[in-house]
């Protein structure tokens, strides 16, 4: 069972525009961050319990902002980045060896996880109803 994320319009744009500057134009993003993914997901955490949308005693919008948050920090070296961006990560592990790099990298970083994350999902160990809550935090999230 996989989960095939509909990514908006304007983020499709965005990812189209990132992979161009990285990849052809090769520049890279200034790091860190001045929104990092700390940053954007503690902000969605607040905005959603102002709407009252935090409840739910399968799976929290805590829950699901902690599961983000690990997996971009453990994928980051070896599935968010472009070729020529791994310098700069190897350079940023040694300038902050013990910071999680949520609290470094910023949106294109987090919006590119996004992108892979379904095919991983298809891979752990949610049963059906767990599966469409986390569906739909992602669906929310990027919306």
């Amino acid at each position: 069972m996989g989960v095939e994320l509909k990514l908006p319009q304007m983020l499709k744009a965005c990812l189209v525009e990132d992979w161009d500057l990285v990849n052809k134009q090769r520049q890279l993003f200034q790091l860190p961050a001045e929104t990092n993914v700390d940053h954007i997901l503690e902000n969605y955490v607040t905005f959603m319990k102002s709407q009252g949308k935090s409840d739910n005693a399968e799976y929290s919008i805590d829950e699901f902002v902690y599961g983000i948050r690990e997996y971009f920090n453990k994928m980051l070296g070896t599935q968010l980045l472009c070729q020529f961006e791994k310098p700069q990560y190897a350079e940023i592990l040694l300038a902050y060896p013990d910071i999680p790099m949520s609290q470094i990298y910023g949106a294109p970083h987090l919006l590119r996880l996004f992108m892979n994350i379904g095919t991983t999902l298809a891979h752990l160990l949610f049963n059906r109803h767990s599966l469409l809550y986390v569906y739909r935090y992602m669906h929310g999230f990027l919306d």
